[in-house]
């Protein structure tokens, strides 16, 4: 078992659909809290992007939660 660092700058975010995990990356994008984007992939129940970030992975996480929900997360 491995233990996720909370101040990490690296992290990934997970979305139901494809739709919705381009509207967290472009806004994000707008709000310049991340700086890179890494491949596009398809998981069991979703998909998934490693991001580089300007935040913390807590920070990020709270972003992503306030402004879309339930509809994505960020692990």
């Amino acid at each position: 078992m491995t233990i996720k660092k909370q101040n990490s700058k690296k992290a990934t975010i997970i979305a139901g659909y494809s739709e919705d995990l381009s509207l967290v990356l472009n806004w994000l994008r707008l709000n310049k809290a991340i700086t890179q984007v890494g491949n596009r992939r398809e998981l069991e129940r979703g998909f998934a992007v490693s991001v580089k970030s300007k935040l913390s992975k807590k920070d990020l996480n709270t972003m992503v939660k306030d402004r879309f929900g339930i509809f994505a997360k960020v692990i």
